[in-house]
């Protein structure tokens, strides 16, 4: 016996109905479920800042930037042109051996400033360069 051509059955499961109603129950267990506590966890921040010694063999390297824009590498200063930068970073054991130092400049320097000494220092081969900050 064969079915009539358009009559054919359709043997699929259609899931659609079956999405609906979990998305609905979904929604409903969300609305009325509590909210997550509100806990506030406590931290305890140290009372006075850590600071660096300079006479501290572990101790970053500080590249120091001054509001009129003079740097000074640890107690070295820096000369004002890029290639005089990179060359006196270069020559620093401390900075090649350790692989990273922080710049620390006032906030009157301009960002032009400090992205400059960076980008010497990455090209004096120094792997990390950071920002030190005061505030935390």
């Amino acid at each position: 016996m064969d079915a009539e051509p358009g009559l054919d059955a359709v043997c699929e499961i259609n899931v659609t109905p079956m999405i609906d109603v979990l998305l609905s129950l979904l929604i409903i267990f969300m609305v009325a479920a509590p909210p997550p506590p509100n806990e506030q966890q406590p931290i305890s921040l140290p009372s006075s800042p850590l600071t660096e010694q300079p006479d501290n063999a572990d101790a970053t390297l500080l590249i120091t930037v001054a509001d009129d824009g003079r740097a000074t590498l640890g107690s070295t200063p820096l000369p004002a042109d890029f290639a005089g930068i990179v060359e006196q970073i270069r020559a620093n054991p401390k900075a090649q051996a350790d692989g990273r130092l922080a710049i620390s400049a006032s906030n009157k320097v301009p960002y032009g400033h400090v992205i400059r000494i960076m980008s010497a220092a990455r090209e004096a081969g120094v792997a990390s360069v950071g920002v030190a900050s005061d505030r935390l």
